[in-house]
């Protein structure tokens, strides 16, 4: 039975042109789903971008500690419910926090509105609600971090100068932005729905393939 990864639920709720039915975002995404069920994850096509994230990972959430005087520990371990599964990044009794680590200074948000914007754009705040869903929290924080960049990811147009010494110069603090996320049940009856339509699309899909 399909179950949708919380990182792919702002895919999943993506509006369709017309109707309500699923979007041309969500059948793509549902197709790939499909054939890794039948035939095993496809390997991640790595950039830069995503080798920084996955690099700083830990460094991220010890900006975040010490920020907030804290001291946060990575989280390991996917769980799921009928409808969805995901794995966050680090959790309290509290709260669910999710790292996003920026690749520069030109992509960090600086300004509240821009992190918010942000975070609708690139369906995280879908992927929070579902976060909170499967581990019954209260609120969910996106950090956006912006930490030097690794040398060895620098390319031949990436400059030290900008990716290392300027970020070094920005103050920590103005190096974090937080988004909160609410929980909203009413979201996650939508995302039921979804999901149920996903199911069938990808019913008729399997008959094709297999």
């Amino acid at each position: 039975m399909l179950k949708i990864r919380c990182s792919s639920i702002g895919a999943l709720m993506s509006k369709p042109k017309s109707g309500s039915g699923l979007s041309e975002t969500a059948k793509s995404m549902i197709k790939t789903a499909v054939i890794e069920s039948i035939y095993g994850r496809f390997t991640e096509v790595e950039t830069k971008y995503t080798r920084k994230g996955k690099m700083l990972e830990d460094e991220a959430i010890k900006a975040i500690g010490l920020i907030t005087a804290r001291m946060p520990k990575k989280h390991i371990g996917r769980i799921e419910n009928d409808w969805i599964s995901g794995e966050c990044d680090f959790i309290s009794k509290s709260c669910i926090e999710d790292t996003k680590c920026s690749w520069s200074v030109d992509t960090f948000p600086f300004f509240q509105e821009d992190a918010e914007k942000e975070v609708k754009k690139a369906g995280y705040d879908w992927q929070g609600q579902g976060y909170m869903w499967l581990y019954d929290r209260p609120v969910h924080y996106v950090h956006y971090v912006l930490l030097p960049t690794p040398f060895e990811l620098l390319g031949f147009n990436d400059s030290a100068e900008l990716h290392i010494e300027l970020v070094e110069k920005i103050p920590l603090k103005k190096r974090i932005k937080t988004v909160v996320i609410e929980r909203n049940e009413s979201l996650h009856e939508q995302i039921i729905e979804k999901v149920a339509l996903a199911r069938v699309y990808a019913a008729d899909l399997r008959g094709e393939v297999c």
